[in-house]
Order: structure tokens, then sequence, then C-alpha cells
């Protein structure tokens, strides 16, 4: 239970007894999902956080009218709606579904309250993960403008990603991808065809194959 616990962001730097009293006097629900288990919808309210302990999880990101979304693989272990539970914005922002059988831990908003008050290394965490999330988003604004436009739909996929790495599907037409770079679909086309040729991603019907999005950002466009 201990290696459990500390393994996960929020619990890292706790000693022995802090984890002890944690376990004694705070209610915390450890479950187990089956494969194709949907853990949270986008849009559905926050009211506490889910830790993901061990399994394989895709995450779905999908657009405000619901005309595209993105799929990726989740980074476990990994801690589901701090940046939503407080706040005036506390509903979730994406759809996470189980691949695997999945090991979770849920811990209501009041227990997160309580754990911020009384321990100041999970307060500290909480601070961290939250600026550290904030710090990474700022600075997507300010990245060098993209000389062309593979460069630019590289930049939109950078820009609607969790994490810029792993396998990435972009479920969107061609068309509307066009409509966001401002671009007719044939250049767009186009453009794709050549990265698919490079190796960087297959086009699939009204999708986007990434296989390696590392690949993607170190390629020269």
């Amino acid at each position: 239970m201990f290696d459990t616990l500390l393994s996960l962001p929020l619990f890292q730097g706790l000693g022995h007894a802090d984890l002890t009293r944690i376990l004694e006097s705070t209610r915390l629900e450890f479950e187990t999902a089956h494969s194709g288990t949907i853990i949270v919808r986008q849009d559905q309210p926050c009211t506490g956080l889910t830790f993901i302990l061990k399994g394989d999880v895709t995450v779905s990101t999908s657009s405000a009218d619901r005309t595209w979304s993105v799929e990726e693989k989740l980074a476990t272990p990994a801690v589901i709606g701090l940046e939503v539970l407080y706040g005036t914005l506390r509903s979730h922002r994406q759809t996470l579904t189980t691949c695997s059988e999945t090991h979770l831990l849920q811990m209501e908003k009041r227990t997160v309250g309580a754990l911020t008050a009384y321990f100041e290394v999970f307060r500290l965490n909480v601070m961290n993960l939250l600026t550290t999330s904030i710090v990474r988003h700022d600075l997507l604004h300010w990245l060098p403008a993209e000389k062309n436009l593979k460069g630019r739909i590289r930049h939109f996929m950078r820009t609607h990603v969790q994490r810029p790495a792993g396998h990435k599907v972009f479920n969107i037409s061609q068309r509307l991808l066009g409509t966001y770079l401002g671009e007719d679909k044939r250049y767009v086309s186009r453009a794709l065809h050549e990265m698919q040729k490079a190796g960087l991603l297959q086009l699939e019907r009204r999708s986007i194959n990434v296989p390696s999005f590392e690949m993607l950002l170190s390629a020269q466009l």
C-alpha cells in the first residue's frame, strides 16, 4: 500500500508516518476496472480525483462542436481531475476508457481538501502539478512560427495533444483540417501525403494516425 501511494504524483515525498495517518483517517477507494470501462466522460462534473495506478487507458478529447477528436494513450501512474476540481469550470475535459484491466484509486473532493490543509508536502505537490500544467500550456503560444504548411499541420497537432509523445489518432477530415488552417483541402491533402511518404503518419478515412509523435516533432519539414 505504501509503495502504491508513493508512486502517485501527489503523495511523493510523504513519510511513512504521514502515509499511515492518511490510511487510518481518510477514505480511499481502490477499484479494478475491466477493459472497455469508461472512467470519466468529457463534460461530466468532476467531484473528486481519480488515480490511475496501473493499466492501459485511452484519452479521447473532442472539439466543442464534436466535429473532430484526438485519441492518445495515457502515461501511468497518473491523476485525473486536479485542474478542474476547483474553480468555475468543474467538468472533465476528456473521456478516459480502459484498454486492459486497470487499477484505480478514487478520492473525494473533501478528502483532497483535508490532505491539502494538513500535509504541506501534499499541498506543494498539488501546486507543482498545477503550475507545471499552466506553464506548459503557456509555452505552446510562444513556439516559433512554422515556415510551411506541413509545419503548420504539425503545430496544430502539437497544440491539441495532452502529451507530445507516443501514438496519436486525429479523427478529423482533411477538409475540416484545412478550415482550421485557412488552406484549401487540396493543399492540405498534398502536404499530408508527403508526410505519409516520409513515414511520419498514416492517412485513413477521416483520420490521421501518428505512430510516433516524437518522430513527427523531430522531423525536418
